[in-house]
């Protein structure tokens, strides 16, 4: 009995020890929610200062602050899967978008990762600055 007892005594230590690990190795999502500002410039030269307000229901509105012709507001939902927003409905573009989000302090950079609607990457892959 005795040399039984010391492998399952070791073998249940394994397991509590391993057991009580935290798990927080992996990425978790960043979080984005709420508004973010940032100047833009466009393929003409016309900068332009926008707003990307991260809603809690995984949708998104990309809000222009100035008036610019040529370009309008737009709205797109979108799943979070760790640090990697997935857009998988937005009205002007057919396309879904991949991208990295990462998050330092008040500054949040977007960066394509792919996304087959060239405007909507240029609209978004920018460091954007957390709204006051």
């Amino acid at each position: 009995m005795k040399t039984h007892l010391i492998p399952l005594i070791t073998v249940l230590a394994f397991i509590i020890i391993v057991g009580s690990c935290k798990k927080d190795d992996a990425p978790k999502a960043p979080d984005i929610y709420g508004s973010w500002t940032v100047l833009q410039t466009d393929a003409q030269g016309l900068q332009y200062n926008v707003e990307i307000r991260f809603n809690t229901d995984n949708s998104y509105d990309w809000i222009l602050l100035d008036s610019v012709e040529g370009h309008s507001n737009s709205h797109a939902k979108f799943n979070l899967i760790e640090n990697v927003m997935v857009i998988t409905e937005d009205a002007d573009c057919s396309f879904e978008g991949e991208y990295y989000l990462i998050k330092e302090l008040d500054k949040l950079a977007i960066i394509a990762i792919t996304d087959g609607c060239g405007p909507r990457a240029n609209a978004l892959e920018y460091l954007w600055v957390k709204k006051q």
